[in-house]
């Protein structure tokens, strides 16, 4: 479906029904997935998408190893805002909310704010730009002064089927 099709579609959303076919965007991401970080071939990130109540939301958890730090987020369909919307929980105690919209061939993040356990802030955006069916391509900004700036890069190949 075209991007503006999808968005006036999702924009309409009222119903249980309708809520699910607004998470489509999501549906190429279920499965498990892993990353290596751009520049430091020895971090990566596994992750997992999975439909949840009904398909109505989108679990996605991961963890970056070696290290102990991982993550969850749910993405939704908010009515109200008419978008795709994500709650992401980190295991340091930080949180971040925000909307995506999907984007010819990616889901694109809007700006947010992630808060860290101890209050510190970050504005960041981020896409995910789909290579094919089994690899998608996460990048992240930082808005530091004013300028976006690169925070980070993950190529993702899937892991196990849909």
């Amino acid at each position: 479906m075209r991007p503006l099709l999808l968005a006036l579609a999702i924009a309409l959303c009222a119903t249980p029904a309708c809520a699910q076919d607004a998470m489509a965007p999501l549906a190429p991401l279920i499965g498990c997935w892993r990353g290596a970080f751009e520049g430091n071939a020895a971090i990566h990130d596994e992750r997992c998408f999975a439909p949840m109540l009904g398909g109505r939301y989108v679990r996605d958890v991961h963890a970056v190893r070696p290290t102990d730090y991982s993550g969850e987020s749910i993405y939704a369909f908010d009515p109200a805002a008419g978008a795709l919307t994500f709650t992401y929980y980190a295991s340091d105690g930080a949180i971040a909310r925000g909307a995506a919209r999907p984007e010819q061939g990616a889901i694109v993040f809007a700006p947010h704010t992630y808060t860290g356990a101890d209050g510190a802030t970050q504005h960041l955006r981020a896409t995910w730009r789909f290579e094919s069916a089994d690899v998608f391509v996460a990048e992240s900004e930082r808005e530091e002064a004013g300028t976006w700036r690169p925070l980070m890069r993950i190529r993702y190949v899937r892991t196990t089927p849909e």
